[in-house]
């Protein structure tokens, strides 16, 4: 399930001055609270998170009493207890969900409609898809009141305050690449990679989860933390990568010529916070081309998916054999075995070509 608006609570966390403590170190709001005012409050003719206050403290809660005070004090800069700090930033979070929800899936579905993998022979910086992303975040920096750079195409930069420490949150454009002819639903209805699809509470499209949901999610925070006038405790950049999914060449093309934040969260996995990119390793292995010698199957062609980094949604090896029809059973037999010890949520087949 995609939601990328759930996420906005722990940038407010890390980058208003009110956050005193972790965020981890007290629950201030129960599930069925949170229920109860995202189905009894309405997005209708909101306009402010203190109107969102008042509104949630017309609902019979236990947290409702001195919202609109706390908030009072918390926008003149008083200081507040931890308990107070924590009930303020999840509903803060949960006015982002009911004012935004549906603006955040707009931007995503805007996002996703741009095609920005790798084109093989030309760097991520002269594709004419990832300047059209550009231009995208340029206008919604502008109309967020939000100040953008474009970092000669290969990273993009959205700030919001000044002075004092920097908080990098990092996000990355680029997508890997897609077989189209396997985007479909288990009933076979196709879909379109680019064009995100609601099936129930999902969203289909390549992106929504890694990783546009992330320049949403920091984008439409930053916005919120501009209107309202939140007194920030540090600089907060927002560093969208274009090469995450391939070179990684991006960020250390920034970091040379810029300065490296003093705390860094990446939007790209794992909820409250994730504080560094994956790595991976290659091992290449070259053997000489022999003939087969003695009985039994041989390999003669593998495929799996379209990018070293991509967990496939189908692979394939070709094998041949002059007993076909016992290799088939054999490995059919061995596959059922094998998947349903192992998950069940997959399944390997053989089949007999020509």
């Amino acid at each position: 399930m995609i939601r990328p608006i759930r996420s906005l609570t722990i940038l407010f966390v890390l980058s208003c001055s009110w956050a005193v403590s972790s965020f981890s170190q007290a629950q201030s709001i129960s599930e069925a609270q949170v229920e109860s005012i995202l189905t009894g409050v309405s997005s209708e003719g909101l306009d402010s998170f203190a109107n969102f206050l008042e509104r949630v403290e017309t609902l019979d809660l236990a947290i409702s009493g001195g919202l609109t005070e706390l908030e009072s004090r918390m926008r003149g800069g008083e200081q507040l207890n931890l308990e107070q700090t924590l009930l303020l930033q999840r509903l803060l979070g949960l006015y982002a969900r009911v004012r935004y929800a549906d603006l955040a899936v707009d931007l995503l579905t805007q996002m996703v409609a741009i095609p920005t993998f790798n084109i093989e022979g030309v760097p991520q910086h002269e594709n004419p898809q990832f300047h059209k992303l550009a231009a995208l975040i340029e206008r919604l920096s502008e109309e967020f009141g939000l100040q953008f750079r474009n970092i000669d195409d290969r990273v993009y930069e959205v700030s919001l305050g000044n002075g004092g420490e920097l908080l990098g949150i990092h996000a990355h454009a680029d997508v890997v690449p897609v077989n189209p002819q396997l985007w479909q639903l288990p009933d076979g209805s196709p879909l379109d990679p680019f064009e995100v699809t609601h099936v129930g509470d999902r969203m289909y499209g390549r992106g929504t989860e890694d990783d546009k949901n992330g320049i949403v999610v920091a984008l439409l925070a930053m916005k919120i933390m501009q209107e309202e006038g939140i007194h920030l405790a540090r600089q907060f950049k927002l560093l969208i990568d274009t090469t995450e999914e391939t070179f990684g060449s991006a960020i250390p093309y920034y970091f040379e010529r810029n300065p490296v934040p003093d705390y860094n969260i990446a939007l790209d996995g794992g909820y409250p916070v994730v504080i560094a990119e994956k790595g991976y390793g290659t091992v290449m292995a070259s053997f000489p081309a022999r003939s087969a010698v003695g009985e039994g199957a041989v390999i003669i062609d593998l495929i799996g998916g379209l990018a070293t980094n991509q967990i496939p949604a189908t692979s394939s090896a070709t094998l041949q054999s002059d007993r076909q029809d016992a290799l088939v059973e054999n490995l059919n037999a061995i596959g059922s075995v094998f998947a349903s010890l192992n998950g069940s949520d997959f399944r390997i087949e053989a089949l007999t070509q020509g």
